[in-house]
C-alpha cells in the first residue's frame, strides 16, 4: 500500500468526518464505508501478503468510525420508530425499528431491550391491523345479517371470522366480539325453540318438548354457560312428567356423539335454508335459487337414514311401538325419490297392521 493509496483512504475517512460533525449520520458513514471499500480493494490485490502495523491501525480506525456512527444510527431508527408507532404506521415502525436493532452494538443490552419492546408491540399492532382489515368484511357481513334477523347465515360469517383470528388469546378483543355474536345468533335460533317447547309443556305433550329441547341443546355455543344451565333445568321439568315409553332411546344402536352430529347438522342446515334470502339479482353470484338446498337435503338424509335403522333394530326386537315412531320420523326426513323411504313406509305399513294402529 503506497502513499496514494493512503491518500485515498484518509480522503474518504476526512469526507466521513465532516458529515459526522454536522451530524449527518449517514453521509458520515457512506464516507466511511468508500474509505474501506478502498482499503479492501487494495489488500486484494496481493492477498497472500503480510497486513503491516500501518494498515491495521487504517483498518481499525475505519471501523471503530463505522461502529460510532452506526451507534447514533441505531437512536435515529429507534426515533423514526417511535414516531411511526404514534401516527399508527405499524409497518413503518418495523422497519425502523429492526433497521435499529441491526445498527445497534451488542453490548448496548439496554438500548437493545428498549427497542425489543417496542418492536413486539409495533409487531402486535401491525398484526391486528391486517387481522382487522381481512376479517372486517366478515363481521360486517354477519353484523347485517343478524340484524336481519337472518342468524343463520351471520353464524356463517362469524365462523369465519373466527377462523381468521384463532392464533389470537381468548381475551382479545376481536375474539371476545366475534365470540360474542356466536353465542348471540345461536340464542336467537333457540328462542323460538323454547317458546314451541313452553307451549307443548302446557299441552301435556311432554315427549314432543323433550324432542325439541334436545334439538336446542345441540344448537346451544358450548361457551353459553347461562342456556345451558337454564336447558339443564328444563330438561329436568320435562323428564319428570315423561312416561316410561316417551324416552327415545338415542344411544340404543349407535354412539351418542353420532346421533348428537346428525341432529346438529340438519338444524343448522334447516336453519340456513329457512332463513336464506336471495342476494342481489344485479350482483355477479347472484343465481336464484337457495344456496343451502343441497347441505339441507343431505343433513336431512344423513338423518333419516339414522331413525331408519334404529326402527328397522327395533322391529327385530319386537318393540313395535317404538319402531313404528321411529319409521314414522325416517318417512318424515327422507326424501320421496330414495329407496330407503319405501324400505321404511312398507315397514311401517306392516308394524301398524300388527298393532291395529290408525293411520294418522
Amino acid at each position: 500500500m503506497n502513499s496514494d493509496n493512503i491518500q485515498v483512504i484518509q480522503s474518504f475517512i476526512k469526507d466521513g468526518d465532516a458529515k459526522k460533525g454536522v451530524a449527518e449520520w449517514g453521509a458520515a458513514k457512506i464516507g466511511y464505508l468508500k474509505a474501506l471499500e478502498e482499503f479492501n480493494s487494495i489488500l486484494e490485490i496481493d492477498p497472500k501478503a503480510p497486513v503491516t502495523p500501518e494498515q491495521a491501525d487504517i483498518e481499525r480506525i475505519i471501523k471503530n468510525r463505522i461502529a460510532e456512527v452506526d451507534e447514533h444510527l441505531a437512536s435515529v431508527h429507534r426515533e423514526k420508530g417511535e414516531t411511526a408507532m404514534a401516527h399508527k404506521a405499524w409497518q413503518i415502525a418495523i422497519e425502523e425499528l429492526e433497521e435499529a436493532t441491526a445498527l445497534a452494538r451488542d453490548e448496548n443490552v439496554k438500548f437493545l431491550e428498549e427497542v425489543k419492546a417496542l418492536l413486539d408491540k409495533a409487531r402486535a399492532k401491525n398484526r391486528d391491523h391486517l387481522l382487522h382489515n381481512e376479517m372486517t368484511p366478515f363481521v360486517d357481513r354477519g353484523d347485517d345479517f343478524k340484524r336481519s334477523g337472518n342468524f343463520g347465515e351471520a353464524i356463517l360469517e362469524f365462523q369465519a371470522a373466527l377462523k381468521l383470528v384463532s392464533g389470537l388469546p381468548e381475551d382479545h378483543k376481536f375474539v371476545t366480539y366475534i365470540k360474542a355474536s356466536l353465542t348471540d345468533c345461536r340464542r336467537s335460533i333457540i328462542r323460538p325453540y323454547l317458546a314451541r317447547i313452553n307451549r307443548a309443556c302446557h299441552a301435556g305433550k311432554y315427549a314432543q318438548a323433550a324432542s325439541m329441547l334436545k334439538r336446542a341443546q345441540l344448537l346451544l355455543d358450548s361457551r353459553d354457560n347461562v342456556y345451558h344451565a337454564f336447558l339443564e333445568q328444563l330438561k329436568e321439568k320435562i323428564h319428570l312428567n315423561l312416561k316410561e315409553d316417551e324416552f327415545v332411546e338415542t344411544e340404543e344402536f349407535e354412539a351418542p356423539e353420532v346421533w348428537e352430529q346428525a341432529v346438529k347438522d340438519y338444524e343448522e342446515a334447516l336453519d340456513l335454508y329457512s332463513s336464506f334470502t336471495a342476494t342481489d339479482p344485479f350482483a355477479p353470484a347472484y343465481t336464484g335459487v337457495n344456496v343451502f338446498e343441497d347441505r339441507f337435503l343431505d343433513s336431512r338424509r344423513k338423518l333419516g337414514k339414522l331413525y331408519k335403522t334404529r326402527a328397522d333394530r327395533l322391529r327385530d326386537q319386537t318393540k313395535v311401538e317404538k319402531a313404528i315412531r321411529n319409521y314414522k320420523e325416517a318417512i318424515r326426513l327422507l326424501p320421496r325419490s330414495d329407496k330407503m323411504f319405501h324400505e321404511a313406509f312398507r315397514e311401517l305399513k306392516k308394524l301398524r297392521a300388527q298393532v291395529a294402529v290408525p293411520n294418522n
